[in-house]
């Protein structure tokens, strides 16, 4: 019992049909199992997160939610955990019905006792999203050591590389002749490409942060391709650009010149992969409340012990490559709030996935509710 605004006395009426109600507002999944895991009940949330219907699920075992190997040990432990010691909680990997998998934090409570019949609750609580800027926010602790690292190389470095091309070059004007003639070009050769190097990295680390304003993806789209229309007609390579929906020109917050050199980099990257000739497709085409960027050739592929690798900064397959360029494009699409996937098949062509938000704050802030 309670007291209302004007201090009246408010009473609640606890019947089972209004707790099933509340309990189905709760945001967290519920599910009751007796103490050998059957279910007896379970929230509107669990049928929606785990895609099972209240009656299909009851008097099912909750084992159907653990992966195959958990079932050993891990949901028995749970399970006798909770009648011991009154509960159990952590972090878990769960399983959907469809076998896709859910990050959660469960939580269990022992209900009952004292001679009456005992359950188990257990509140389960979806925090996919969590780890996922869990994971970026690591993602990007790691990025800007690496670039501290990169810029501290690059730094120390650069100097004695500067003296001794500089001294190598001097010294080479005062031969004329003889073998120590090509040694000197050679160490000319090797410094040019060593500050090459530094140049890509000293890039990398000194990436500027995003400036965000409304622009154009087509716009941008276009720029990029501009930008390497000239490497793909010396290379004999057609470049197809298809817009799904002909007069859709979608205007989200980016930064525009920081994108077209993510995108001129993977069009880049394919007019190399292409051995002779051959063709890349840009698709641009809406996806839900996401803007996509389809861009996939018909070159070399890559070879799936790679696939997982070349985003990283440094990881390289070429001689005499850094590896900094898909790292970086990676780097410009996150910072952007986007994501961005690749399929390959190794002889058959890659194809580069890029989905950008088209609103980067909430609907709850820009737009009437109706």
């Amino acid at each position: 019992m309670g007291r209302g605004r004007e201090g009246r006395a408010v009473s609640i009426s606890m019947t089972p049909g209004f707790l099933h109600g509340v309990i189905d507002l709760v945001a967290d999944a519920i599910i009751i199992t007796d103490t050998s895991g059957t279910i007896g009940y379970l929230n509107k949330k669990a049928w929606g997160l785990f895609g099972y219907g209240e009656k299909a699920s009851l008097g099912e075992s909750i084992g159907m939610l653990f992966l195959p190997d958990d079932l050993i040990h891990f949901l028995p432990n749970i399970l006798r955990k909770t009648q011991v010691e009154g509960g159990y909680e952590g972090e878990n990997l769960l399983r959907r019905k469809d076998n896709t998998r859910v990050f959660v934090r469960m939580a269990t409570s022992l209900y009952g006792g004292d001679g009456n019949e005992q359950w188990i609750v257990f509140t389960i609580q979806d925090i996919t999203k969590l780890k996922e800027l869990e994971r970026n926010y690591y993602e990007s602790e790691r990025l800007a050591g690496l670039g501290r690292m990169g810029e501290e190389i690059a730094h120390k470095i650069r100097n004695p590389i500067v003296s001794i091309g500089g001294f190598a070059r001097r010294i080479s004007r005062t031969i004329s002749q003889g073998d120590q003639v090509e040694y000197f070009k050679r160490i000319e050769q090797e410094i040019s490409r060593l500050e090459g190097i530094m140049d890509q990295v000293q890039n990398f680390t000194t990436l500027p942060k995003p400036t965000y304003k409304k622009e154009s993806v087509r716009k941008v789209i276009e720029a990029s391709l501009e930008s390497v229309s000239a490497n793909a007609s010396q290379n004999r390579v057609a470049i197809d650009f298809k817009v799904e929906e002909p007069s859709w020109d979608p205007l989200v917050f980016i930064d525009g010149p920081l994108l077209t050199r993510a995108l001129s980099h993977i069009l880049d990257n394919a007019i190399e992969a292409i051995d002779g000739e051959g063709s890349i497709r840009v698709k641009l085409f809406p996806k839900d409340d996401l803007v996509g960027i389809e861009i996939s050739d018909s070159g070399c592929g890559i070879p799936q012990k790679n696939l997982g690798a070349i985003f990283e900064p440094f990881f390289s397959t070429k001689p005499g490559r850094v590896g900094i360029g898909l790292a970086t494009t990676h780097r410009i699409i996150r910072e952007q709030g986007g994501t961005m996937r690749v399929a390959s098949h190794h002889g058959k062509g890659t194809r580069f996935s890029i989905s950008l938000p088209t609103e980067r704050r909430r609907k709850i802030r820009t737009q009437r509710l109706s």
